[in-house]
């Protein structure tokens, strides 16, 4: 299911960290012969999302390091940012473009997907947010602390709440 996008916005498939509790890093792994990196780059594609940005920062970097790594060598600022950890390949275009659309409804807002009453990923966030402001916690610390408002938005899709940090997820 393709959307419409009236705004631009790029998808950041954080892709950084060993993998220790996985036995590899999750940037290598792979589901139905895919990397997931690969699988969620379809689902982007599918939704209509074309600027999407594996980024793979130093193994050490946190997911915010990482995100701040990506955005900084951006060449141009987009409208929001659709961030999605690489260890949640099971996401359907159908739940990226739901949220997509939400963004569009809600343009200064954080958009967060809920399954059954428990957030998950990917978020999308606006670009005025500063993801540069001092955080111990990481983006979620940022987003609490910015002010800017967070829209949960009901999805039908176990797979925001997939996340693989061990080779038993898979089965």
């Amino acid at each position: 299911m393709q959307t419409s996008i009236p705004y631009k916005v790029t998808a950041i498939i954080l892709a950084s960290g060993q993998g220790q509790r996985y036995g590899r890093p999750k940037s290598e792994a792979s589901v139905d012969g895919m990397l997931f990196s690969q699988k969620i780059s379809a689902s982007l594609l599918e939704a209509g999302i074309r600027d999407i940005v594996l980024a793979d920062a130093e193994e050490t970097a946190s997911p915010l390091d990482t995100l701040r790594a990506a955005v900084s060598k951006l060449e141009t600022k987009p409208d929001f940012y659709l961030v999605f950890p690489v260890d949640h390949p099971f996401v359907s275009s159908e739940t990226i473009s739901i949220l997509l659309v939400s963004a569009y409804e809600n343009p200064d807002c954080v958009i967060k997907p809920e399954f059954r009453g428990s957030r998950g990923h990917p978020i999308i966030i606006p670009s005025s947010l500063n993801i540069y402001a001092e955080a111990e916690a990481g983006l979620r610390e940022i987003i609490r602390h910015s002010g800017i408002a967070t829209v949960i938005v009901p999805v039908e899709d176990a797979g925001i709440m997939q996340n693989l940090n061990h080779l038993q997820d898979m089965e």
